[in-house]
Formats: C-alpha cells, sequence, structure tokens
C-alpha cells in the first residue's frame, strides 16, 4: 500500500474513501467526459465551445455573449444538420475535434491504470483507447458498436457516442438524443447494469452538460434512484445552491475538488490529479488481508436481512482483494476465523430470504472456510443441499423438480445471475468434498454427474477440481 499522505478536506474525504474502497473490490466504474480530454491538450472543445461553433455554422456569425445566450448545444446541432447536411455535421465535429493531433495526458494513463470495472465514455475521440496501450496491468476491450457488447470481455472502454474515425454516427443533434434509448438500447442496458452493481464516478462533466443531463434523465426514468448504486460527480465546479440540490434530488453526490488547499475553481487538472493520488493511496496492504472487517460478530438487535446483505457484501469486498495465496498464512488464517466463527451458526431463513442473498451469503462463508482449511460443518452442508434444490442458475440446461427460483422466469430476470451460477458450481463442489469426507458415496455420485453435465459452466480451476476429487474418491 502507498504511505503517501494525500490531504483532503474532511467535508469530501468520506466520499473519497467510499469511492477509494468501492474501486479497490473492484466495484466501481466510472464515465468520462469531454472535460477530460482538455487534459491531452486546450485545442479540445468543451460544449460552450461546439455550441459557438454551430452556431456560426447555422447563422453565419459567433454569437455575442453580451446579447445573445443560447441555451441548447444540441437544438444548434440539429440545425447545422438541417442547413448542411448529416455527413458536413459530422465532418465538422471531425475537424474541430483535434483527436490524432494530440498524445494521451498522463491523467488517462493514471485513470485506467486503477482497476474500474468498466470506462465508457460519451467522447468521440480515442485518447483512451490509445492510453489503454501504455497500461502494463490491465488490458482493455474497446467496445465501439452495440454488436459488440455481448462479447467484449471487461474491463472495457465502452464508446457510448460514436467513435473516431468513423464509427457512425456520432450522437450530438436532439433527434439522436431522442432516439437513443430506442436505437442504441444495448449501451443503455451496458450503463444501467453498471449503475445498479457498481459504484458509479462521472470524470470531465459539467453540471449543465448536456451528455450528464441526458444519461442521469435516462438512468431515472429506467431505473429510479433507489434502485442505483451511489453517482458521483467528481471535479471542480461552481454550482449555485439550487443546483446542488436539484443534482441531489437526482441522486447525484458532488464531489468539488476546489475545497483542496492549492485548486482553485478552474484548476481541473490539478484537481483531478489529487483525485486520483488520493484513491491510489487507499490500495489495501494484501499482506494484512483480512483487513478492516465491518463486523466480526452478528447484531441480534439488528434487521437480519440487511445484515445478511452488509456482511455479504464485506466478504465479497475481501474476497476479491484475496492475494492469491495457494495457502492462506498461518497468522491471516487465525485472524479469519476469528472474523467468521461467529456467523457460522447465523444462517438466513431459506425460506423469507430475498432471491439470491442466502445463496450468496453462504457461498461467501463456505469460501472463507476454505481458506482456513476447515470442513464444511453440518449445519452449513445441510442448509447448502436445500440452496442447491431452490436455485437453478443455468439458462441452456433442463430444469430440476423442486427447484423455486430459475434465470428462465421473468420476475428473477434483474437478478445478478453470473455471480449466482459461480456461488451455485462452488458450493456444489464443496459439497461434493463434503459427501466424500463423510462416506456418503451414493451422494457424492450423484453430484459427480451433475457437475460433469455443467462443465461448460465451470472455470477452469474449478474442472481441475472436479478431476481430482475423482481421484481422491476412487
Amino acid at each position: 500500500m502507498s504511505t503517501t499522505k494525500i490531504d483532503v478536506p474532511d467535508s469530501i474525504r468520506p466520499y473519497l474513501n467510499e469511492i477509494a474502497e468501492r474501486l479497490w473490490a473492484e466495484r466501481a466504474a466510472v464515465m468520462v467526459g469531454a472535460g477530460f480530454s482538455k487534459n491531452a491538450g486546450d485545442g479540445f472543445p468543451d460544449w460552450n465551445q461546439l455550441g459557438d461553433l454551430f452556431y456560426h455554422k447555422a447563422h453565419g456569425v459567433m454569437p455575442d455573449p453580451a446579447k445573445l445566450k443560447y441555451l441548447n448545444a444540441l437544438r444548434l446541432a440539429e440545425e447545422v444538420q438541417a442547413a448542411i447536411g448529416r455527413p458536413a455535421l459530422e465532418n465538422l465535429l471531425r475537424s474541430n475535434i483535434p483527436d490524432l493531433n494530440f498524445e494521451p495526458s498522463g491523467l488517462h494513463v493514471d485513470l485506467l491504470e486503477l482497476p474500474w470495472v468498466d470506462v465508457l465514455t460519451t467522447n468521440y475521440d480515442t485518447l483512451l483507447e490509445r492510453a489503454s496501450t501504455k497500461v502494463v496491468t490491465r488490458r482493455y476491450e474497446p467496445v465501439v458498436n452495440k454488436e459488440d457488447i455481448p462479447y467484449a470481455i471487461k474491463p472495457r472502454i465502452v464508446k457510448l457516442h460514436g467513435s473516431f474515425p468513423s464509427e457512425r454516427p456520432f450522437v450530438i443533434t436532439e433527434e439522436d438524443y431522442r432516439r437513443y434509448p430506442h436505437d442504441y438500447a444495448p449501451f443503455v442496458n451496458t450503463v444501467q447494469q453498471a449503475l445498479l452493481e457498481n459504484t458509479f464516478c462521472l470524470i470531465g462533466f459539467s453540471g449543465d452538460d448536456p451528455n450528464f443531463l441526458q444519461w442521469i434523465g435516462w438512468i431515472r426514468d429506467n431505473l429510479g434512484k433507489d434502485k442505483t448504486q451511489k453517482i458521483y460527480l467528481v471535479g471542480v465546479f461552481d454550482l449555485s445552491s439550487a443546483r446542488l440540490q436539484l443534482l441531489a434530488q437526482r441522486g447525484i453526490i458532488v464531489v468539488d475538488l476546489s475545497c483542496c488547499d492549492g485548486i482553485d475553481k478552474h484548476d481541473h487538472k490539478k484537481a483531478l490529479n489529487r483525485f486520483l493520488a488520493y484513491v491510489r493511496s487507499k490500495k489495501p496492504d494484501i499482506l494484512n488481508w483480512p483487513n478492516d472487517p465491518h463486523s466480526m460478530h452478528p447484531d441480534r438487535d439488528k434487521d437480519r436481512i440487511e445484515e445478511f446483505w452488509k456482511i455479504s457484501e464485506d466478504w465479497r469486498r475481501q474476497r476479491l482483494n484475496y492475494p492469491g495465496w495457494l495457502i492462506l498464512p498461518s497468522s491471516n488464517r487465525k485472524n479469519l476465523w476469528v472474523y467468521i466463527n461467529s456467523w457460522i451458526h447465523h444462517l438466513p431463513n431459506i425460506e423469507e430470504s430475498p432471491p439470491g442473498l442466502d445463496l450468496q451469503y453462504v457461498f461467501e462463508l463456505v469460501w472463507r472456510l476454505e481458506r482456513c482449511l476447515l470442513p464444511l460443518f453440518e449445519n452449513i452442508a445441510q442448509f447448502s443441499e436445500k440452496l442447491l434444490v431452490k436455485y437453478w442458475p443455468f439458462p441452456n440446461e433442463d430444469l430440476p423438480a423442486n427447484c423455486q427460483i430459475h434465470s428462465g422466469e421473468k420476475k428473477f430476470q434483474d437478478l445478478p445471475w453470473s455471480d449466482l451460477q459461480q456461488a451455485w458450481l462452488a458450493i456444489a463442489l464443496s459439497m461434493l468434498r463434503f459427501y466424500r469426507e463423510e462416506g456418503c458415496i451414493d451422494k457424492w455420485k450423484e453430484m459427480q454427474i451433475r457437475l460433469l453435465s455443467l462443465s461448460n459452466y465451470l472455470l477452469a480451476e474449478q474442472k481441475e477440481f472436479l478431476y481430482y476429487e475423482d481421484f481422491l474418491f476412487n
């Protein structure tokens, strides 16, 4: 972990800590706006400058700020298209956004070196894609059209509004934005899914950026602010109290870095440097794993469902930060056991548990028992058997009898089925081991046959475990 202390005011530290914690747990995504491109050079226009450009093209003169104030750059783009045609409008963008004339800035590389789940951008330029070639710790896959989405592997650089040199149409007019949720539904769904699963950072946007306003509108229309994770607008801003209150009502937390020492309202580059340095400094020290447990003991006075959600997410975060030891060192094992032994007999009510919670909780608990080099306890094994009957997360396989929750049922379509599938398989493999150790031969054979039939869903390491179990059984 970095020993450099990055100072930030108390007013924004909790927000930055939340972002950093989610980021290093690989549960944070970032959306990059036009303002971020200016770090590569002053030639990149912001929305006001694009508006001036469109006004001049549509009216033949530059707008006089003392006499005229236009409110909608997207409508001006519509006027330009009506006057000179769509190809000329898109050529106007290409000729005034100096993409290949500039190299990506150090900030672009610094941003991509952080473990974002996905990087989404409304920019047409290729600065992020070119910066990703300089990042050696992560491999980003660019997504420039909606047909690429199902096949691209995370982390991705998702170009939401088109991409230079020729991935068109470039989304720029009012009509483009009006039709976008229909014409580009896979992109909207991708952002919505990211918002459901991850903390979301918006960088390079102003409070009145039309891209920002449109995306927030679509999100609110389709999800509602209560269903999304936290959304942070990060940068330096000069927003009125009314604008701040409006953003808060829309579920947006403004992290204004101009309150930091040495940063003023116009120093965007220094502000973003401070932000990236701060979240980078919060990288956990992997040798202390598991660190910072939020709860070591169940609280009998708390709402049980809320408590199970919270501890499951805490355990998930720690699992994703696991250093990858084949065998957890003895001192770390002892600490891990101290953190979980009070939870062994604290299991959800399988009849009352919200869909997915009981499966995810037991998966995390079993995973931690295995890191402690411990077998399944009898009560957890019995509970796991019920879970493997209750859930069936394999869409193209025959549905077993007595299954209650499966991916093909419409009311369960919003569940994180990819995560539940891996949880189900991990628990099933643990039960295979349990049956062998307990001498339950018939159950072992039945489970082995089922897992072999699902081998296409197994990770390489899980397949190896299955073969190894076969050797041990024989």
